[in-house]
C-alpha cells in the first residue's frame, strides 16, 4: 500500500487547503494581537457569559481543528453560542440563513483509493478488504470541507425558540468563586483531591512555578493561593482562572509518554520538538479552558516561542493540522477524566458521549 496527502475539493467546490489556510491565517492573527498586546490577550477571547465545546444542532462534539477554530470563530464574532448547522439542517428545522451570512468551513480526512490496474474503489470497498488485499491499494488520504453557520447566523430563534432556549440555557456559564473570591471548578478540584488523574498532582505546597516531569511522572503545581495576587476582585476572580489553566497546560504535558499518547518532545528548550510540544499543551489548554467558561493566555514560557509559531505557520499552513491532531487526543483524554468527575459531582459533562441523557439526533449530519 502506497500512501500520499492531498489537499481535496468537496463536491460543494470548498478546497480542504483552502480551509487549512484559513486555520493557519487565524492562527497567525491571533499569535500577532497577543504578541502586540505584550501577551495578556488570551488565546481565543471573547466573554459572552456562554461557553462549552462547538457542537452541532444535534448536540454532537466537534473535534480536533474544527472545535478549536469554531471556538476563536464564535469569540471572534461575538456569537453566543457555540453552536452551527449546516445549510440543510438549518432547512430540515423549518430555518434559513440569513442573508449576507458568511460560512466557515468544517473539514475532515477522506481517502482516494485505487488498485494496482489504476481503477477507483470506493472508501466503503477499502475497508470491508482483509490486510492483504489492502497492501495492493493506493491510498491518497486528503482534506475535504464543508460549510457551516453559526446558529445566530440564521432565524433559528424566530422558528425553534424552544429549542434555542435550551441551546442558551445548556451553554450558560454560571459565576463560580471560591471562599477567597477566586474562580473555582469543582469538578478539577475533585480530580486532584481524590488523585484521579494519569499521574500524581501535587498543588498543595508552595512552588516558584509549574511543570510535570517525565522521570518522576508527576504533575507539580504552585498552591492555588500563590495565584490571588489581584488588587481587585476581578483580577481575583482571573487568578482562579490562571491556576486551572496552568493545571490542564501540565496535564497536557503528562499525556505525551509512551503508554499515553507518545508525542515526541525534544531534551531542551528551544528544539522544534520542544516547541510544538508547548504549542499543543498551550491550545489544548486554552480549547478546555475556554469550554469551560474562561480564556486562557500564554504562559511566559510559550511566550518566546510565538514568533517561530508564526514563522512555521507561514511557511508551512499544514503544520496546524500536525498540532490539532495532538490537541484533540489530549483534549478528549483530559476531559474523559474531567466528565468522570463531574458526573460524580452531578453536574453535566462537557462531552456529548459522556452525557447518559444526551438524546441520539436524527438531524445532525456530519459531526466532524
Amino acid at each position: 500500500m502506497t500512501t500520499a496527502m492531498a489537499s481535496g475539493t468537496d463536491s460543494q467546490g470548498n478546497s480542504g487547503q483552502a480551509a487549512i489556510d484559513r486555520f493557519a491565517a487565524m492562527m497567525i492573527e491571533r499569535m500577532q494581537q497577543m504578541k502586540d498586546t505584550g501577551w495578556k490577550q488570551g488565546w481565543i477571547g471573547g466573554a459572552s457569559g456562554y461557553a462549552g465545546l462547538p457542537q452541532n444542532v444535534g448536540g454532537r462534539n466537534y473535534s480536533g481543528s474544527n472545535s478549536f477554530f469554531l471556538q476563536m470563530h464564535t469569540a471572534a464574532m461575538n456569537y453566543q453560542l457555540p453552536v452551527y448547522l449546516t445549510f440543510k439542517q438549518a432547512h430540515n428545522l423549518k430555518a434559513h440563513v440569513l442573508k449576507g451570512e458568511k460560512a466557515f468551513p468544517v473539514v475532515y480526512w477522506d481517502m482516494m483509493i485505487k488498485d494496482s490496474h489504476g481503477k477507483r474503489i470506493s472508501t466503503e470497498e477499502y475497508r470491508a478488504m482483509s490486510k492483504e488485499e489492502k497492501k495492493d491499494m493506493d491510498v491518497i488520504p486528503f482534506i475535504k470541507s464543508f460549510p457551516v453557520y453559526n446558529v445566530a447566523q440564521t432565524n433559528l430563534a424566530e422558528v425553534q425558540p424552544e429549542r434555542m432556549q435550551k441551546l442558551m440555557d445548556r451553554f450558560k456559564v454560571p459565576e463560580l468563586r471560591d471562599t477567597e473570591g477566586m474562580y473555582t471548578h469543582a469538578a478539577l478540584d475533585r480530580m486532584v483531591e481524590t488523585q484521579q488523574w494519569l499521574c500524581p498532582i501535587r498543588a498543595d505546597k508552595r512552588e516558584n512555578g509549574a511543570y510535570y516531569s517525565p522521570s518522576k511522572d508527576i504533575v507539580v503545581l504552585p498552591m492555588k493561593a500563590q495565584f490571588n495576587i489581584g488588587d481587585s476582585p476581578e483580577e481575583t476572580y482571573r487568578g482562579g482562572m490562571e491556576y486551572y489553566s496552568t493545571m490542564l497546560h501540565e496535564m497536557t504535558h503528562s499525556t505525551m509518554t509512551p503508554e499515553r499518547l507518545n508525542r515526541e518532545m525534544g531534551g531542551r528548550f528551544g528544539d522544534p520538538k520542544y516547541a510544538k510540544e508547548e504549542l499543543v499543551a498551550e491550545l489544548t489548554a486554552a480549547m478546555i479552558s475556554h469550554s469551560m467558561g474562561f480564556d486562557s493566555r500564554i504562559t511566559d514560557n510559550s511566550a518566546a516561542y510565538l514568533d517561530s509559531w508564526i514563522g512555521v505557520l507561514k511557511q508551512e499552513p499544514k503544520f496546524i493540522v500536525s498540532v490539532m491532531a495532538d490537541v484533540n487526543k489530549a483534549s478528549d483524554l483530559i476531559l474523559d477524566h474531567v466528565d468522570k468527575q463531574r458526573l460524580a459531582l452531578g453536574e453535566q459533562p462537557y462531552l456529548a458521549k459522556n452525557d447518559p441523557l444526551a438524546p441520539v439526533s436524527a438531524d445532525e449530519e456530519m459531526p466532524f
